[in-house]
This record gives C-alpha cells, sequence and structure tokens, in this order.
C-alpha cells in the first residue's frame, strides 16, 4: 500500500518542517526565510507525490506563481498590513493548490461549495494526528525484542510522550514555588521546552495533513459534486422594471457628476461646501450602491426565467446599461477619493479603497461578458482578476506611494502628517532621505522641526533594526532602510 511505504517519509518531511518552522520563524522577525519555508513546503509536497506526478493535475502547478510572487514580498517589502494578509493569504493559496493538483475537491474550484473542500483540508488533518504516534511505535517494535536499534526510537517517544507531562508538572510546581519557578521558567530551560512543543506540533501537524491528502488522492474515485443548478424563480417583468428603474436614477445621478464634480469650479456648488468637501461627501455611498449593482447583476442574470427569449435579450441590455452605469460611479468615487487626497493627503486606508475600486471596475467587466455568455466560470475569473490585483498592489510599494505623494503634496502646500509619515514601513525611508537631502540648506524653523522629527525617527529605527540582526530576518527594504540611517546617525 502506498501510504505504507510513505509513512516513514512523512515522519521525516513533517520533522523537517517542525525544525526549519523553529529555525526560521520562533522568536524571529519574517525575512527572507518565510520565502525559504514556503519554497520547502512546496518540495515537501513534490516530493510526497514522487512517482504520481502523472496522475497529477499538473496544469495547478501555475498555483505556485501567486505563491511565490506572495512569498517573495516578505524578503523585498516591509508594509505590515499586507504582510498580515499575506501571512493569512499564502496557506489558504497552498492549502488550494495541494486540493487542486492531487484531484481530492469534490467541487470545481469556479463553484462556491470549493470553499468547503479548502475548509476540509485544514480540518480533516486533525483526524490523522494519531499517525505519526502509531507509525513511531510501529518503529519501535519492527526487529524484535532483542534489537538495540529499537532503543533510539523508545527514547525519542519517551521524550515526547513526557514534554507535555513535564510542561504541566513544570507550570504546577512553579505556581507553588518562586524559586522553582526562576529556576526553570526563568531560564534556557523553559525556551528549550518551548522549542520542543513548536517542533512538534508543527511536525505533527504536517505529518497528519500528508497523511490525510496522500490518502484523499488514493481513494479520489469517490463522488463529485454535479455543476449546481439554479432555481430560476425570478420573473423577467419584475426584474425588467427595476432595472428601468434604476437605470432612470443613475442616469439622472451621471449627468450631476458631470457637472459638478467633473466639470471643478467652473459650476457653483451648494453653499457651505468646499470642492474638496463635496467631492468627499458620499464617497463610501457610492462604494456601497456598486456592490448592490454587483448583486443585482448576479442575481438577476443567475435567477431570471429565461423562458421568452426576446425579454431576456432587453433584460441582458438594460443588466449591460447597469454596469456602464456602475462604471460612472467607480469613477466619479475614484475621481472622489483623487480630490480628497489632494486636500488631505495620502494614507492606507484611501489607497486600498481606490485599489479596491480598481479591482471592481474590472469585476464588472467580467460581468458584463458574463451577461451575454452565462457559461463564462465567474468565481473562477472573480478569483483570477481578484488574486493579480492583490499581487499588483503588494508590488506597488504602498508606503513609497504614500510618502512620495505627501512629501509632493508639501512641497506644493507646506502641510505635512509627521505622526503619520513615521508610522509607515521601512520602505518609505528613502523617501525621508529626499526629504532630509531638500532641507539641507534651508534655515527655516519649521523645517528644523521636521528634520529634527525624522532623525529622532531614525534613530529609534536604528535600534529596531539592531534588534533584528538574525539572517532569517533580512529583508532588502529593512537593509536599504540601514544603510541610509548609518549616514545620519552614528
Amino acid at each position: 500500500m502506498e501510504l505504507e511505504r510513505k509513512k516513514y517519509w512523512f515522519l521525516f518531511y513533517g520533522l523537517i518542517i517542525g525544525v526549519s518552522f523553529d529555525i526560521f520563524f520562533y522568536d524571529k522577525t519574517l525575512g527572507i526565510s518565510y520565502l525559504i519555508f514556503i519554497v520547502l513546503i512546496l518540495l515537501i509536497l513534490l516530493g510526497s507525490f514522487w512517482g504520481s506526478l502523472r496522475k497529477l493535475n499538473n496544469l495547478m502547478w501555475l498555483f505556485t506563481v501567486p505563491i511565490l510572487l506572495l512569498t517573495i514580498t516578505f524578503f523585498i517589502y516591509s508594509n505590515q498590513i499586507l504582510r498580515i494578509l499575506n501571512f493569512l493569504i499564502v496557506p489558504i493559496l497552498i492549502i488550494m493548490f495541494s486540493s487542486l493538483i492531487t484531484k481530492v475537491n469534490r467541487s470545481d474550484w469556479s463553484d462556491i461549495r470549493f470553499i468547503g473542500d479548502i475548509a476540509k483540508r485544514i480540518f480533516v488533518p486533525f483526524g490523522f494526528i494519531h499517525k505519526p504516534f502509531l507509525t513511531l511505535f510501529k518503529t519501535a517494535d519492527r526487529r524484535g525484542n532483542d534489537s538495540k536499534s529499537r532503543v533510539l526510537p523508545k527514547i525519542f517517544l519517551g521524550i515526547l510522550i513526557s514534554i507535555p507531562i513535564l510542561a504541566i508538572v513544570i507550570w504546577l510546581l512553579s505556581s507553588a514555588d518562586i524559586v522553582f519557578k526562576n529556576l526553570f521558567l526563568n531560564t534556557s530551560i523553559s525556551r528549550i521546552i518551548k522549542h520542543f512543543f513548536v517542533i512538534i506540533i508543527i511536525s505533527v501537524y504536517t505529518v497528519s495533513f500528508l497523511w490525510a491528502l496522500i490518502k484523499a488522492f488514493n481513494e479520489r474515485e469517490m463522488a463529485t459534486f454535479s455543476k449546481i443548478k439554479w432555481k430560476l424563480f425570478l420573473d423577467p417583468v419584475i426584474l425588467l422594471t427595476l432595472l428601468v428603474l434604476i437605470n432612470v436614477i443613475y442616469a439622472i445621478f451621471s449627468i450631476i457628476q458631470f457637472t459638478y464634480l467633473f466639470g471643478g469650479s467652473s459650476f457653483v456648488l451648494p453653499s457651505s461646501y468646499t470642492y474638496a468637501e463635496y467631492a468627499r461627501r458620499g464617497f463610501f455611498e457610492l462604494i456601497i450602491v456598486s456592490i448592490i449593482n454587483f448583486g443585482i447583476l448576479l442575481i438577476g442574470i443567475t435567477f431570471v426565467k429565461k423562458d421568452i427569449k426576446r425579454i431576456f435579450v432587453v433584460i441582458r441590455t438594460f443588466l449591460t446599461l447597469l454596469v456602464i452605469s456602475t462604471f460612472i460611479l467607480l469613477v466619479s468615487a475614484f475621481y472622489r477619493m483623487l480630490v480628497y487626497e489632494q486636500a488631505y493627503g495620502f494614507t492606507y486606508l484611501r489607497i486600498f479603497v481606490q485599489t479596491f475600486m480598481i479591482m471592481l471596475f474590472f469585476l464588472f467587466i467580467i460581468n458584463i461578458i458574463y451577461i451575454w455568455y452565462p457559461k463564462l466560470p465567474i468565481i473562477k475569473s472573480y478569483f483570477i482578476i481578484s488574486l493579480a490585483i492583490y499581487i499588483i498592489m503588494n508590488f506597488a510599494n504602498v508606503d513609497v506611494i504614500i510618502a512620495k505623494n505627501n512629501i509632493n503634496r508639501y512641497f506644493e502646500t507646506g502641510q505635512i502628517d509627521m505622526v503619520y509619515l513615521k508610522s509607515l514601513s521601512y520602505d518609505a525611508i528613502p523617501e525621508m532621505q529626499g526629504l532630509l537631502i531638500s532641507f539641507k540648506s534651508s534655515s527655516d524653523s519649521e523645517v528644523k522641526q521636521i528634520t529634527g522629527e525624522i532623525l529622532e525617527y531614525f534613530n529609534g529605527k536604528k535600534l529596531d533594526l539592531e534588534n533584528q540582526k538574525s539572517w532569517q530576518s533580512f529583508n532588502i527594504s529593512k537593509c536599504k532602510a540601514e544603510k541610509i540611517i548609518d549616514k545620519y546617525i552614528e
């Protein structure tokens, strides 16, 4: 049986992943180590199916491209928000990849039920937690009672079983005696126990994950879900009435946008509003309306009765008009944000919202195609477009965009939010250096104050960088920042 042949390899793979996780991540900042770790996981997945590669869905190796691209960002950039998101997204993509390449998913990834397949891959391994321990016991007993070769596996098993018991006993005794607590919990003994815990937990889950995946791969003749056949309950006349009315409202709104917003200051605005305030007002409401339109499109094209072809063609036409109206809403919202940023500066939230609007724009293009070609795998298309835009955003270097635009705005308006500028990651430090260089010959008091704040900020970052000297934490943006900071702070 294939599982029996590979179970010892699984133990080896699990130990590699457990030890690597401890070396790379325990009490360390993410850097190049994350890239090495993910590559190691992909190689172990490849090794686990070595000999069965022809049976795999080899087209799905393309999934390694977004996985590696997002992983590389830990080595290149320092944006904390994107790091947290990528730390969550990359494992999900690896689970998707493992399910698709082994064809153990019951649903195609263009099916909403595929989310259930992903959840299953996360939790099913817990049902195989006992497998690595059983394998170790069998290894210890396989050569008979008199064999000296079984002593080492038994010692290892004894240590493995002892660790959780020792942890509980030491914790209880530490609560009872302060001297004992200082001896065990505040010394290297405590750190050794923690390292063991990390290695065992990660190793056991890795072995269990591989065991569950191989088992499902060997038994993948199981029934798969058929394509969803949605019940067509929506009356075409009702939908058409809704579309006519809502498109009339959007037509009026579009005229106002072209008159007051895109026309700029040449038109008289309502009293008590500046142009920037008018541009900002209703921004998030427009985004919500765009999302509502998104829902109307999907529900309309999916659930409307298609008995009368002529009415359905008219419905498609009005759905297309709805998409065009939504494009105007998105352009309006995007332009409003640009005007507001020029007046009040750039932030993470504003940049991310603009990226979200760009994503919506492309998703609505997909919707137009779906309106006239319903066979399009729309969920799969949404996923690919969204992932592509997210990857582009990762490599756009958001911190540099924010810092550069806010500094340019300072030279135009004399206003800059230094608190926010200093909250950016190491990626923004080259832009701050540019600001310092431009201040070099100035004697203005305000300029000196900003210079002092930047140098104080550099000093704090220098101390942080000194605490991240391990090779596992190496990061290009931090390396660049350190070289810049060393020029100003000795």
